[in-house]
């Protein structure tokens, strides 16, 4: 066979396996790295809005982290906690972080193991003008508590029938009614709780009460079941879990969190 004879032969192999060659080489390195999509609400000190308006605080530093050790860009849904829900049920978000689990969010959200944080107890706040005492669980009962719509607090206090709650969109939202007198108690995270009223100068007006609602549930990451990154969830706790054991999470927590008290 001649030289141009073979080229003839050849060239048309040539061409039809390229395309093949290519997607061999680039397909991998796209599908190692589609973005993180962040479901992100506010939740004070941990989640918040940085002076230009964008996502800061440590849990998104645990996240741009997370991302970054994958390889993944990371991007931001916005929402009111009830739409990032709703986000992550239709998997238009890929994470939530700093949200409860449920019997009801494990139907579209798994809960990544190991957690990342301990549970923080509920406070409860009455106006400081409130002479009344909430010292025990029974003391709830005669008070209008405000609480945030699509929230989990604990199954005991979410499952009681007998307390009369108000729901609106936010925990901010709920300390203004509560110095409006349009409630007359609010139950939150505690660390949130002290640094939504610190951000406010609000701490005067109101005083925590003697009892604490226990935190039950350690922090986890959720990931939404219809996302991309799901079928890659060993992935994602492996990295977990070495940033957990190289301290870095905890460094991140550390570097922002309200001591105890």
């Amino acid at each position: 066979m001649s030289k141009n004879h073979f080229a003839d032969a050849i060239l048309p192999f040539l061409r039809g396996l390229l395309p093949i060659l290519l997607s061999l080489c680039l397909c991998p390195a796209w599908a190692a790295s589609p973005p993180l999509v962040l479901a992100f609400n506010t939740f004070s000190p941990w989640k918040t809005l940085d002076a230009q308006g964008q996502p800061s605080g440590p849990y998104v530093e645990i996240i741009k982290l997370l991302a970054a050790r994958l390889d993944a860009p990371v991007r931001y849904l916005s929402c009111p906690l009830q739409r990032c829900l709703q986000a992550m049920r239709q998997g238009q978000a890929d994470l939530v972080i700093g949200v409860r689990n449920s019997d009801d969010r494990d139907a579209y959200i798994t809960f990544l193991d190991p957690p990342y944080a301990a549970a923080t107890p509920l406070a409860i706040y009455l106006r400081r003008a409130d002479s009344r005492q909430v010292r025990s669980y029974a003391d709830l009962y005669p008070l209008r508590i405000g609480v945030v719509e699509g929230m989990r607090y604990q199954p005991a206090f979410d499952e009681d029938k007998q307390l009369e709650r108000d729901f609106a969109p936010s925990s901010l939202s709920n300390f203004r009614k509560l110095l409006a007198g349009r409630v007359d108690a609010v139950v939150i995270n505690r660390r949130n709780g002290m640094a939504l009223l610190h951000s406010q100068g609000w701490e005067a007006l109101v005083r925590e009460q003697p009892l604490q609602l226990p935190g039950l549930e350690e922090r986890r990451i959720g990931l939404s079941r219809r996302s991309p990154w799901y079928a890659r969830r060993e992935r994602l706790t492996t990295v977990l879990r070495g940033m957990l054991r190289d301290g870095s999470i905890a460094r991140l927590l550390a570097a922002t969190n309200p001591a105890p008290q």
